[in-house]
């Protein structure tokens, strides 16, 4: 089933999405264990207002064209190898929308350091004008 795509500026701030991907099992620092299949884990979409704050200590500001997911206390969240793969969160039909695109983080699903993704729902008529309507 094809994932939808979300509304201009659609938020989805607390709620559970899910990421998947091939990326590393743990941080390249500690090992980084290559995955043999697919991995999936589900995050709570964390406020870019709050997202920021984490950040600070890295001078990093968490532009508008982002969206951020992961625990706070870590432990889940994407690796090296993970960038391009999907935020994707349920809708009430089942169905899912494409919230982001993986993109960065400071370690493998640190504590008080969610990973970062790009906010497809800022970029939704660029989408729409490279693949053209849908159905």
């Amino acid at each position: 089933m094809p994932i939808c795509l979300p509304t201009l500026n659609q938020g989805f701030d607390w709620k559970t999405c899910t990421i998947s991907g091939w990326g590393l099992l743990e941080d390249q620092s500690q090992g980084g264990t290559v995955s043999q299949s697919l991995q999936k884990v589900d995050l709570p979409v964390i406020p870019n207002w709050l997202c920021s704050l984490e950040y600070l200590g890295v001078n990093t500001v968490v532009q508008d064209t982002m969206i951020c997911a992961g625990p706070l206390a870590g432990g889940k969240g994407p690796c090296q190898g993970d960038s391009g793969g999907p935020l994707q969160c349920p809708r009430s039909d089942g169905r899912y929308v494409l919230a982001g695109s993986t993109s960065w983080g400071t370690t493998c699903a640190a504590a008080f350091q969610p990973g970062v993704f790009g906010r497809i729902s800022t970029q939704v008529d660029w989408i729409k004008s490279i693949v053209g309507p849908t159905p």
